[in-house]
């Protein structure tokens, strides 16, 4: 099959067009510029398996593996798949059997997944059931979740791909076929690198099913038998999302070894950090994809050291080396926090506000000095006539300047003293020590925390004004010196369910406004 024409996938399989490689073009190969064997004459490359439609290798198995199944009838519209995953290839599997229009997906995953992870698995829309025990089991543990799935995957209605096992074989045109993960990597990912590198020397990549490099691996080999393959796995006692310890490798009756020519490991400091690095130089990997960069690092500096590089030349002199790049870092990003350290990041300036001026904000919350008179000399005027009947009238409806109101909470946060030469009748004082030469708190970060921390705690249900002046009863208008502050009051009201409003630019602008209609009214008195 030929990729569509522009890459555009239409008709009714469009989207399982999208997923199957044999409609796409290859996945890039990526070379890296930079790194410390340019001068011997090595050229390494990224395999860029996060390009994948499901952005995660894992995509090419679960196609591979629904696919055969449903050549053979075992797939159809009521049928679940059940598989021990709690990454990449059940989301994978969730994606793709949802496109093939059967029933469901069910991830059996370990108790020790974190709960960012499940409720990752939940957004794909896949149930899960837990498991206790080792978070990697064998294949072999019958109470771990790996069995399980094979075991209830053959009953009722279930399926259990199996990505760890051999077991799925089947008769499809009088022959045998498998449903290994590893034969999506002879289908697809090997033939793709001999396409891109025909002089490739060196393929790296990660074991966890090891179905990467059994497939890849035993594909380069038949191609070109001089071609070493690197399997990395996870240094003893570190976790790395994916590969797996060498001991646990060793239980996946996948044909590995046959694959494999050097074994590395790489701890999860290297891991994290090498994808880290691939990450800030363009190239989105996560901690797989840093750990298979680790492990062809070490295999190229212990050849180097040995002074056995010639023999991976190719005729044109070079040295072609590839590793995979199998995830994205995105859900692992606490991860390279905690593993790493603050050391690899950037500081993170004005750090104190994360812990003030939580609250949203709205446009519609700020009004002009002219529309804030307005509205108080209105609700002043019904006061003195007795107030209004209709109690649709008692809320504020700020798309309109003349409709009266009632029950206005005035709310000054001055200085007790000016508050003293000036202040609209009936306004409530509340001095937090501000002044007229008080910073802007959103320019100045103690200013912010110490103006917000005081009007939080004082502005809440806790609080004696709160509660004596009934806020959460009315409609209050917060006035300040220039608006700043009191638009940080109208954020936390907000926040408590009071209908609040500040004045833009401060108090002084109604004080301009009532001088200049007093004026006028002298003007036309005398």
């Amino acid at each position: 099959m030929t990729p569509v024409h522009n890459n555009t996938f239409s008709g009714k399989d469009a989207i399982l067009k999208f997923y199957d490689p044999d409609c796409n073009p290859a996945n890039a190969s990526i070379e890296i510029p930079n790194h410390p064997f340019e001068e011997d004459g090595v050229h390494i490359y990224a395999k860029m398996l996060t390009f994948l439609p499901a952005a995660n290798v894992k995509s090419l198995p679960a196609l591979n593996m629904l696919q055969k199944a449903k050549e053979a009838g075992k797939l159809d519209a009521s049928t679940s798949i059940v598989e021990y995953s709690s990454g990449s290839t059940i989301m994978s599997l969730a994606i793709l059997s949802r496109i093939m229009g059967l029933k469901s997906a069910i991830a059996y995953v370990s108790n020790k997944t974190t709960k960012h992870k499940l409720n990752l698995l939940r957004f794909f829309g896949l149930e899960t059931k837990l498991f206790a025990g080792p978070g990697q089991p064998s294949p072999q543990d019958q109470n771990g979740g790996i069995f399980r799935a094979f075991v209830d995957g053959q009953t009722g209605n279930n399926f259990n791909p199996s990505q760890y096992l051999n077991a799925n074989d089947f008769l499809l045109n009088n022959r045998v076929c498998k449903l290994q993960n590893y034969h999506a990597h002879q289908r697809w990912t090997g033939p793709q690198i001999v396409q891109q590198l025909p002089k490739i020397s060196v393929f790296s990549t990660g074991m966890g099913t090891t179905g990467t490099m059994t497939g890849t691996g035993l594909y380069l080999k038949e191609y070109n038998s001089k071609i070493v393959n690197v399997g990395v796995c996870t240094a003893p006692g570190d976790l790395v999302h994916g590969p797996r310890n060498l001991s646990l490798v060793g239980d996946i009756p996948f044909p590995w070894q046959q694959a494999v020519d050097v074994l590395e490991d790489a701890s999860a400091f290297e891991s994290f950090a090498a994808s880290l690095d691939l990450c800030r130089n363009g190239l989105l990997g996560g901690p797989s994809s840093g750990l298979a960069r680790v492990g062809l690092f070490k295999f190229l500096e212990r050849t180097k050291v040995e002074g056995g590089l010639d023999r991976l030349r190719a005729d044109d002199g070079s040295i072609y080396c590839v590793f995979t790049c199998c995830d994205l870092p995105y859900q692992y990003v606490d991860e390279y926090f905690q593993i790493l350290g603050e050391s690899y990041f950037p500081p993170v300036h004005e750090e104190e506000l994360l812990h003030v001026d939580r609250y949203p904000y709205q446009s519609e919350w700020e009004l002009p000095a002219g529309v804030v008179l307005s509205k108080i000399l209105a609700c002043m005027y019904n006061e003195d006539k007795g107030g209004s009947d209709n109690p649709s009238e008692s809320r504020w409806d700020t798309n309109s300047r003349d409709r009266p109101c009632k029950n206005i909470v005035i709310l000054d946060l001055r200085a007790g003293s000016d508050f003293e030469k000036r202040h609209f009748p009936a306004a409530i004082s509340l001095d937090i020590g501000i002044d007229d030469k008080t910073p802007n708190p959103f320019l100045d970060t103690p200013t912010m925390v110490r103006i917000w921390t005081t009007l939080d705690q004082r502005l809440s249900h806790e609080d004696v004004l709160f509660s004596e002046k009934k806020m959460n009863e009315n409609v209050v208008i917060v006035f300040c010196y220039d608006g700043n502050t009191s638009r940080i009051a109208t954020s936390i009201l907000r926040h408590r369910g009071v209908e609040a409003y500040s004045c833009t630019r401060g108090i002084g602008t109604c004080w301009e406004l009532l001088n200049c209609f007093h004026s006028s009214c002298q003007e036309r008195q005398d």
